[in-house]
């Protein structure tokens, strides 16, 4: 034990009163109790990047594997070969590489019977990263070995989280402009961030945690979030992070100033108008000017993001209200019917989600079955309104606002006019081909019209009309189902049904 290495003690400077870093796990595995005791001995003083070693032990391979199932986070085993069995160790270095794909951890084989297990051999066909006899573990070889290997790790977790995050980025780019594509781009940039910050690194180390915060409506909301605080990914702040977090982002938010506080670092960048947007790292022990121009960059590519996200949100928001307008348009006469025009759209909306259809589509048969109606701008009042039996001649007309509709949306450039002209031509054929003004049956029938039609006549019998009383809700059912496969597409009667509860509450939304 003459060969002792005495590790320099750091600078203690204003590391004194960050809190405790995270320890490497190490995990020995070996059925002699004393290797076990003069490894934890031998080490005891270890550091690397300043953090210390926790060992985790284990007598067999059995006992290992119970070990390594339940902490994945294992940076270095120390392994036996011949335990319970001749090979008990290289099987359980298959079970890690081969059944639990854990490529991470580093391995090293000690061994005091090398003939049970040659180098070269075990080299070539066992992923392992080193190898050891008992024999050759002096204190300094040992520390060596360990730095190495836990190098070697921290690396592979660093590039690990690159790749998840560049992954997050690839995966959100095409709908970048959807909340949740706009909340996994940022989670990838900050997965990119903190690896190319090296949190994970030097006096830096601890466990990499990144939040970004909007404030908006004077309500913090958390968009998007790494580490332990990406649960809380689409909530609001207040109450889920400890109140010394929260103080620090108020602090960033009163003063509007970026810092730097213990492990913490607090970015403060502002975007569009009064948005103001934090960016929050933890475990910034140390960083240097080009990090921190790393950061800056961060925050300003982050803004511009953010800036366009919002602006391309308030443009589809205002053409969507025009285009509910021009649907209400038709109701003008008749407040209640302005909130039919609404009810159609958000049931219609419901329907496709539940269809399986993703949001941009769902929101498309929103717009579409708003619209249904838009012909009638062009008919008579006194027909819209009449309370009584409508004329040979005024049934005609009222027949002809689906033509009328088609020629008002018609619009090849756009994909969204587009369905909507069909919808208002097709939103009164039926299942059985009975319907005007073509007699389409079946399939011919486009989905985005067929909803449309459930979702219009559900609501139309469910509340009053100029010539009748709205019906009760036994009796509206029973119209849907006594029409299934009539008027309606039987199968989406199925999931109106199945999905009744969800579909009630828009009669609450648009009263």
């Amino acid at each position: 034990m003459s060969d002792i290495i005495h590790f320099a003690d750091e600078s203690e400077d204003d590391q004194t009163n960050l809190p405790p870093r995270k320890s490497w796990k190490v995990l020995i595995v070996d059925d002699e109790e004393d290797i076990h005791q003069i490894t934890k001995m031998v080490m005891d003083d270890f550091l690397f990047q300043e953090r210390n070693i926790v060992f985790l032990d284990a007598y067999s391979g059995r006992e290992a594997r119970k070990i390594v199932e339940e902490h994945r986070d294992i940076a270095v085993i120390l392994l036996d070969v011949v335990m319970e069995t001749q090979t008990a160790g290289l099987d359980l270095v298959k079970y890690i590489r081969e059944v639990l794909g854990n490529h991470m951890t580093r391995i090293v084989l000690r061994t005091g019977q090398p003939g049970s297990a040659p180098e070269k051999e075990v080299i070539v066909n066992y992923d392992i990263n080193d190898y050891k006899q008992k024999t050759e573990l002096t204190k300094s070889k040992l520390d060596t070995t360990l730095i190495a290997a836990i190098r070697a790790y921290r690396d592979l977790v660093i590039l690990d989280k690159s790749r998840k995050g560049l992954t997050k980025i690839i995966d959100a780019s095409s709908d970048i402009f959807e909340f949740n594509s706009m909340r996994k781009f940022i989670e990838g940039i900050l997965l990119q961030l903190t690896s190319l910050l090296k949190l994970e690194e030097d006096t830096m180390y601890l466990e990499t945690s990144a939040v970004a915060v909007d404030e908006d409506d004077r309500s913090l909301k958390i968009i998007a979030a790494t580490g332990k605080y990406s649960v809380l990914a689409d909530d609001t702040l207040a109450g889920n992070v400890p109140e010394d977090v929260y103080k620090l982002i108020r602090r960033s938010l009163t003063n509007k100033e970026s810092f730097f506080d213990g492990n913490y670092y607090v970015g403060y960048f502002q975007s569009g108008g009064s948005r103001e947007n934090i960016l929050l790292l933890e475990g910034s022990y140390k960083l240097e000017s080009t990090d921190r121009y790393l950061i800056d960059l961060f925050s300003c590519n982050i803004n511009i993001a953010f800036e366009n996200n919002y602006r391309h949100q308030e443009q589809v928001n205002t053409r969507d209200d025009i285009l509910f307008k021009l649907g209400e348009a038709t109701e003008r006469h008749n407040a209640a019917h302005t909130s039919h025009v609404r009810r159609v759209g958000e049931i219609a909306f419901r329907l496709a989600e539940k269809l399986g259809m993703n949001q941009e589509q769902a929101e498309e048969i929103k717009i579409a079955a708003a619209m249904h109606d838009v012909g009638k701008i062009l008919l008579n009042d006194n027909i819209l309104h009449k309370s009584t039996a409508l004329s040979i001649d005024e049934k005609e007309a009222m027949r002809h606002h689906t033509v009328k509709g088609e020629e008002i949306l018609r619009n090849k450039k756009y994909q969204l006019l587009e369905n909507a002209a069909t919808v208002a031509a097709q939103h009164h054929e039926r299942w059985d081909g009975t319907g005007y003004p073509k007699g389409l049956k079946g399939d011919q029938i486009s989905l985005s019209s067929r909803i449309t039609t459930l979702a219009m006549i559900y609501d139309a019998l469910s509340h009053d009309q100029p010539y009748r009383k709205a019906w009760s809700e036994d009796n509206v059912m029973a119209f849907l189902s006594d029409n299934s496969g009539k008027i309606f597409d039987p199968d989406l009667v199925k999931t109106f049904v199945e999905n009744y509860d969800s579909i009630k509450e828009v009669n609450k939304m648009y009263l």
